[in-house]
């Protein structure tokens, strides 16, 4: 960091995509009898240059303001007025400051920031650390991994047997069969039958882990980047003349087709905010996912099977299961039932006749 902030330290590790996150510590004196006034300053230097260079992080340490709370009610008179310029600094670069709780007697000193909201996962207090007054701090740190999976078995239905798969379908009662069965039941006889029948006329494939190229990427960009990929393979040089030309038309393509992709996400975002977000996190480099859920009886599950299922029942639990026993009956209505009321084909066709 090219900040002059004294008691500063930083690293970086990088994630599976190749990119950095720095971590860094730095501590703030609480008085101004060793580096002066000025120390304020230049942490928020050390901020602003963070934000200012899009730098991917997590920065943490001993900041020496008297927050209350988290976020600060910056309109209470007790609060200094450094501590309210740092708030405004942090949200000013739109970073997360992720300790909402005391970590020294009544204030919360030491800080966690980073510039991504998922970044910091699970943060707790271990209390005293080593006969320190301060409060140890524990939590995850979330960075981009990569799933290695060698192959996925998948169903092939561009090669299924669709005919054969239909008259075996029209063969079952369903009728005879789901009769009496609850619907639940229903549901679990019908995907028996139905994996039953997928395993014996849809093929299997395997996928490997070949990369897909980006979304945004249109054919004529495949074809310069190829042609580039090409031209260096002929000349081994990444200096000649034939392959700096190649690179340039295949930037100039690439460029223009993120920007127009990108350009029809947000034209059409009314309409389809699904596939706008999806691509938007595509763009974090912190990559969560569902964590371990607790169960009701205490127990952790970390297995998707078994995550999905807690989810189910938690999002099934707020419905209201209703009284059927007591179904109300339907009225006569202007002296005709609804089931004397005949509703054919031929009486449809007469009644446009007329």
């Amino acid at each position: 960091m090219s900040s002059k902030f004294p008691e500063q330290i930083w690293c970086y590790v990088l994630d599976s995509t190749g990119h950095r996150c720095y971590i860094g510590v730095c501590y703030r004196f609480p008085t101004v009898n060793i580096y002066g006034s000025d120390n304020h300053d230049l942490l928020q230097d050390i901020v602003n240059e963070l934000g200012a260079k899009q730098k991917h992080f997590v920065l943490m340490g001993d900041f020496n303001y008297r927050y209350q709370s988290w976020p600060p009610e910056l309109e209470k008179s007790g609060i200094p007025a450094e501590a309210a310029q740092f708030c405004h600094c942090i949200e000013d670069n739109f970073f997360t400051q992720h300790v909402d709780f005391t970590t020294r007697n009544d204030a919360i000193l030491d800080l966690v920031i980073t510039d991504e909201p998922s970044m910091v996962q699970n943060i707790t207090d271990l209390g005293p650390f080593l006969g320190s007054d301060h409060n140890a701090l524990c939590w995850q740190l979330e960075l981009n991994t990569r799933e290695e999976v060698l192959c996925k078995q998948s169903l092939d239905y561009s090669k299924a047997d669709i005919i054969a798969l239909k008259c075996e379908l029209r063969k079952i009662d369903w009728n005879a069969l789901l009769q009496d069965l609850t619907a639940d039941e229903s549901w679990i006889v019908f995907r028996e039958k139905l994996e039953n029948l997928e395993d014996k006329f849809i093929l299997v494939k395997t996928s490997g882990t070949r990369r897909k190229k980006p979304l945004w990427m249109t054919q004529r960009a495949v074809k310069t980047v190829r042609k580039q990929r090409k031209v260096y393979r002929k000349y081994k040089d990444a200096t000649h003349p034939a392959y700096l030309q190649a690179q340039k038309k295949a930037k100039v393509e690439i460029k223009k087709a993120r920007k127009e992709f990108e350009k029809k996400l947000a034209k059409n975002i009314k309409e389809d905010r699904k596939s706008f977000f999806a691509y938007a996190r595509s763009k974090s480099r912190t990559k969560v996912k569902v964590r371990s859920l607790e169960h009701s009886h205490g127990n952790m599950q970390s297995e998707s099977t078994a995550k999905a299922e807690l989810l189910n029942n938690f999002f099934s639990s707020v419905f209201t299961r209703e009284d059927d026993s007591d179904t109300p009956v339907l009225k006569q209505m202007c002296g005709v039932k609804l089931l004397d009321i005949d509703v054919c084909e031929d009486t449809i066709n007469q009644n446009k006749a007329k």
